[in-house]
């Protein structure tokens, strides 16, 4: 890539990475803090009303967002006509889901959450009038400002969420959640300036809903497959087990969601630009992958074994139910870093009809196995569940950008060895110290020694092999070269 690009890519990385960060560390401090004044079940009610809400919304999702980042040469009547449809699409679910509120209460056999649905029918409507021009700050790489905003979305759900979780109950966690995209929507219109016109242009509308109908059918068959999983879980083994599984699905995917909220939206606008250099994507896709593997990896290792603690001196003993559920999911999120890195790829290159095959087969897959494991094996198939569907996705990935890349995956042996061996250390040490020393002290020693020796560890092997793991990660993060040691010659 070139010297300005390269830098441009850099600092979008870094504001993707500090949104990303600071918005999910104020939400585990949300989701921890809750955890202690709420139930599994109201959990469990919340849960019930964001899957539907969450269906209608892939449902009618036309994908006008990313259609018009991949476009780029995007106008007013694009950005009208993209903006109406999201308006109109938002009206029609609040309607629907308002109605028809007490028959999905029924299907969750939940009656309580009739009003609970009702109430955050408004959602959509809410993050629909939110400034469509955000899209020329994510396809300009601009996520400084971006952070700014979500940041304070998540501060305000937050603040919302615990200041009433006491008296309200589960109605604090459903304000909260409607407060948080509220404030969002507000500062978009700072941020990203645009007087919105309710307009309908045909000739713009038909290129939008060409490219955006594959991320419609793709994040509708993702949803799906977590919708009829979720209620599987509630129609067989009842509301406070869907609870446990809310929040277990929460922590152990928080640190993929992460990584490919950072990598997927600042990777999809330069996959865009790269579709005529194919030699620079496959360059570019190895920095980003291997990034992937070195971050992710330990968390998911370390999550495994330290998990126990974490939920006993964090969440209560109420909670012991999500300690299984955690430890396969953290399993499931290794597994699902090869699709994590593909999607990118596949959407910059214009080609997100293979994104939607690979969701498709995962899902169903999902499903069929969630009802086979869920009715033998309780709780635990759910998470088991998984592993099938996220294997075939794996397969699918790794077909798909082999098509679209030039060895995507060529000299990857040695650092997922390299990975893998200090990432085991670390873990090593993590139990050893936590089993020592009990309560919050030995979690933190336990979480920051297993982390000292994991970087230690890579860095030996990453000079006593050159396997440049780490100028890979200065490469994708240019901010922090100086830190590691290289000189801009080195990256």
């Amino acid at each position: 890539m070139s010297n300005p690009l390269v830098k441009q890519t850099g600092s979008a990385l870094f504001w993707k990475t500090i949104q990303q960060a600071g918005v999910n560390a104020i939400f585990l401090i949300r989701l921890v803090i809750l955890a202690r004044l709420l139930s599994p079940e109201d959990f469990g009610l919340l849960a019930i009303a964001v899957t539907a809400i969450g269906v209608l919304l892939n449902l009618t999702d036309f994908g006008m967002m990313p259609a018009l980042i991949q476009r780029t040469d995007a106008n007013s009547h694009h950005y009208d006509t993209a903006w109406t449809i999201g308006l109109v699409r938002a009206l029609a679910i609040t309607g629907v889901i308002f109605l028809a509120a007490p028959t999905i209460a029924e299907i969750f056999a939940e009656p309580r959450a009739v009003d609970i649905i009702r109430t955050l029918a408004i959602l959509p409507l809410i993050e629909a009038v939110a400034s469509i021009k955000v899209a020329d700050l994510i396809r300009n790489l601009q996520f400084r400002s971006l952070a700014a905003a979500k940041l304070a979305g998540a501060l305000a759900n937050t603040i919302v969420s615990i200041i009433l979780a006491h008296s309200l109950g589960v109605w604090a966690l459903v304000i909260g959640t409607l407060a948080g995209p509220a404030i969002y929507a507000i500062i978009s219109y700072i941020l990203a300036p645009h007087c919105p016109r309710l307009s309908f242009d045909r000739n713009a509308a038909r290129p939008l809903i060409r490219y955006g109908r594959w991320i419609f059918l793709t994040s509708l068959i993702a949803m799906s497959g977590g919708a009829a999983l979720r209620v599987v879980i509630s129609r067989q083994l009842g509301v406070v087990e869907l609870g446990l599984y809310f929040l277990a699905a929460k922590l152990a995917f928080l640190p993929n969601e992460i990584a490919s909220e950072v990598i997927g939206e600042v990777a999809f606008p330069l996959y865009a630009r790269l579709q005529t250099n194919i030699q620079q994507a496959a360059h570019l896709f190895r920095v980003f992958f291997t990034g992937m593997l070195v971050l992710l990896t330990p968390v998911f290792i370390l999550m495994i074994v330290i998990i126990p603690s974490f939920v006993d001196n964090f969440l209560g003993p109420h909670w012991d139910g999500t300690i299984p559920l955690i430890r396969l999911l953290a399993g499931v999120g290794i597994i699902g870093i090869v699709g994590d890195a593909a999607v990118p790829v596949l959407k910059g290159f214009g080609q997100p009809y293979k994104f939607a095959g690979i969701e498709g087969a995962q899902s169903l897959l999902l499903i069929i196995f969630a009802w086979i494991f869920t009715e033998r094996f309780g709780l635990i198939g759910a998470a088991l569940a998984w592993f099938p569907a996220v294997a075939g996705a794996l397969i699918a990935s790794v077909v798909f950008l082999n098509q679209i890349l030039s060895r995507p995956f060529a000299k990857f042996e040695m650092p997922i060895l390299a990975i893998t061996i200090a990432s085991g250390a670390g873990a090593v040490v993590a139990l050893g110290i936590d089993s020592l020393i009990h309560g919050l002290a030995g979690f933190v020693a336990a979480s920051c020694l297993a982390v000292i020796v994991i970087v230690a560890l890579l860095w030996v092997l990453d000079q006593r092999f050159n396997l440049r793991l780490f100028k890979d990660l200065a490469r994708a993060f240019p901010q922090v070269s100086r830190l590691m040691g290289f000189t801009p010659s080195d990256v």
